[in-house]
């Protein structure tokens, strides 16, 4: 794959450990302190909103400037922030109010990260290479969101908050040095940026978006389906785990890399065995089958089965950590074949911006559904909350195969079969994952 491909991919490997065992912790942090759902949901709504904010300018930016010196400046400034973090905690002054104010930091400087990184891939190997790079860019997420969560309930446990934060922090650092010794040439425009000309490129990424075929109903999918499934998963259930069952930060963090094992079998599969079939099949048997695993995970949320296998039991672990497992295989297969079409057919001059636009329509609302699941959680039983969830999301995706979106590979295929690279054709969209 080449140089470059590989020191990108160990920047992020080091790097998402880091983010892996941080994410972990924070949740067992708030949770151990305040044992309020509320302040979780209130947690995932200030992760989120930088990113609603500020996503279309830092897509402009990524179409602007040097894609990997964003890349090393944002590193470098999340590793300090972050180790700031760990001085203020060693000396126990790290408030829930001051962590909030560092996660609205830390947030701005990942949505300003994410969208040039997600554009850069296609412009350090060849389109042929697209499908393999990005299977291998998904196996390097999920080891390091396998490593991370595990390794962040063992130090959690053993260390508390502050070793959580000095190894996110140099991890980010670390990262930055691999990502100077990358060559790359900026192919974009380069040119002043103004209030009107962020404004303008904001205006042209969305104007690009409307002559996609099928995009509107994809991206309402992705909205409502994340609306009702990611608070599940970041607020709920880590309110679960720890307050109603009681599984310990070691436990919890085992449960969290089980779904990313089940995301790298996925893209394991789909980068060997799968790489010659149809990817629309692939995507609607994926997300048809996400949904029926969601309703047996839901099962097991009901206190009669929590009983039954024991409470905060290896047994009760077990029995949520397989569905968990099953259901990360099949996410792999709707998320990198959307990811993969959505390389092929956006230029390079447009990519930071469409990327940056399309996942922010596609998350406008879960900080409103973490809101709602946060005061809920607090007040509801919670495995009314998960089936709840999963009913109203199994209703949505059946509508939404229906309409027969996973054809859409199939056309687009069709109509870049006869384009060149970098040449504009009728685009989709990224992963939808829940």
């Amino acid at each position: 794959m080449g140089r470059n491909f590989w020191l990108f991919s160990v920047g992020r490997l080091v790097s998402l450990i880091g983010s892996g065992v941080q994410a972990l912790a924070i949740p067992l942090y708030i949770l151990d302190l305040t044992g309020s759902g509320a302040i979780m949901g209130t947690f995932a709504v200030i992760t989120m909103i930088p990113r609603i904010i500020f996503g279309p300018i830092a897509g402009v930016l990524g179409d602007r400037f040097n894609r990997k010196l964003i890349m090393i400046y944002m590193d470098i400034a999340r590793g300090a922030a972050i180790l700031a973090m760990a001085y203020m905690a060693n000396a126990e002054a790290l408030t829930i109010s001051i962590l909030f104010i560092f996660q609205l930091l830390i947030s701005t400087l990942d949505i300003s990260f994410d969208p040039a990184t997600a554009a850069m891939l296609p412009d350090i190997i060849e389109e042929d290479k697209l499908l393999r790079g990005n299977s291998i860019l998904g196996a390097v997420n999920s080891i390091s969101y396998i490593v991370g969560p595990a390794l962040g309930g063992v130090l959690y446990g053993l260390f508390g908050i502050e070793v959580v934060f000095i190894l996110n922090g140099v991890s980010f650092v670390a990262s930055a040095i691999s990502e100077i010794f990358i060559v790359y040439e900026q192919t974009t425009e380069k040119s002043r940026v103004s209030v009107k000309s962020v404004f303008v490129d904001i205006v042209e990424g969305i104007s690009y978006l409307r002559r996609i075929k099928g995009l509107m109903m994809v991206l309402i999918f992705a909205m409502v389906s994340n609306f009702l499934l990611a608070p599940v998963f970041t607020v709920v259930f880590p309110f679960f785990a720890r307050t109603v069952v009681g599984f310990s930060s070691q436990q919890y963090g085992f449960l969290q890399s089980g779904w990313v094992v089940g995301v790298l079998i996925g893209n394991i599969l789909l980068g060997t065995v799968l790489s010659k079939r149809r990817q629309g099949s692939l995507f609607a048997g994926g997300l048809a089958t996400e949904t029926v695993i969601n309703f047996i995970l839901a099962a097991f949320f009901f206190p009669y089965f929590m009983n039954l296998f024991g409470g905060a039991s290896w047994l009760y672990f077990a029995a949520l950590g397989v569905p968990i497992l099953v259901m990360g295989v099949f996410n792999a297969f709707v998320n990198t074949p959307l990811q993969t079409l959505f390389h092929r057919i956006v230029p390079t001059s447009y990519r930071s911006r469409v990327f940056s636009v399309i996942s922010i329509l596609a998350q406008i609302a879960t900080p409103l559904g973490s809101a709602i699941f946060g005061f809920a959680v607090d007040r509801f039983p919670v495995h009314y909350l998960v089936l709840l969830s999963c009913v109203g999301n199994a209703i949505l995706t059946i509508v939404f195969l229906m309409k027969g979106m996973s054809r859409l590979f199939e056309e687009k295929r069709t109509d870049n079969s006869n384009g060149s690279k970098g040449k504009a054709v009728e685009p989709v969209r990224e992963g939808i994952g829940t």
